[in-house]
C-alpha cells in the first residue's frame, strides 16, 4: 500500500473485505486486489485499449507529492511503469534513435542485440528523465533548471547517471 497513489489507497479501502484483510495482515490477498485496480482501473471486463490509455494517464498525471520520500515516489513511478510494461506500453524505443546513438559510438552496422541493447537504453533514459520532471520541484527544481541549461549549451548529456531514480536512494 506505501506505493500507491491516494486514489489505488481509496478503492483498496472501501473494498468490501479490506479491514477483516488488513486484520489479519493477510498482505497478499491485498496486493491481488492493488494489482486488480491498478491494471484493469478495477473493471475486468475493460478492452485492452482502454486499459492502456488508462494506465498512461496514471503515468503522465504522477507526481511526487509535497512530503513523500523520494524512494517512495521512485517505487510508485516504478510500479505504474511495470503496469505499463506488461500492457505492452514501451515509450522511448525509436529505431532511428537507437541507430543515431549506435552511430554516435562508431557502430554502423548493428547486430540485433546492439540494437536491442540500445533500445532498451533509450527507454531506460527517457524514463529517468520522465521521473525526475515528475519530482517535486521545490526539491529538485536547481537541479531540473541546471539539467535543462546544459542541454540547451550543448554539454554532454546532463542527465546520466545523475538521475534520482537511479541514484540509489
Amino acid at each position: 500500500m506505501a506505493i500507491c497513489d491516494t486514489e489505488v489507497k481509496t478503492q483498496v479501502k472501501v473494498l468490501t473485505g479490506f479491514k477483516e484483510w488488513d486484520r489479519k495482515l493477510d498482505t497478499l490477498v491485498i496486493l491481488k486486489e492493488i494489482k486488480k485496480i491498478v491494471y484493469t482501473s478495477s473493471n475486468d471486463n475493460q478492452n485492452i485499449k482502454h486499459r492502456k490509455a488508462i494506465t498512461l494517464g496514471n503515468l503522465m498525471e504522477l507526481q511526487q507529492e509535497k512530503h513523500q520520500d523520494i524512494r517512495d515516489f521512485r517505487d510508485q513511478y516504478q510500479a505504474i511503469r511495470k503496469v505499463c510494461t506488461e500492457l505492452g506500453l514501451r515509450i522511448g524505443r525509436c529505431n532511428d534513435d537507437a541507430m543515431a546513438i549506435l552511430e554516435s559510438e562508431g557502430i554502423t552496422k548493428p547486430t540485433k542485440e546492439q540494437l536491442k541493447g540500445t533500445l532498451d537504453r533509450a527507454e531506460e533514459e527517457l524514463h529517468a528523465i520522465i521521473f525526475l520532471y515528475k519530482t517535486n520541484k521545490h526539491q529538485y527544481g536547481r537541479f531540473i533548471e541546471n539539467a535543462q541549461n546544459d542541454v540547451l549549451q550543448k554539454k554532454p548529456d546532463p542527465f546520466k547517471n545523475k538521475l534520482p531514480i537511479h541514484a540509489g536512494y
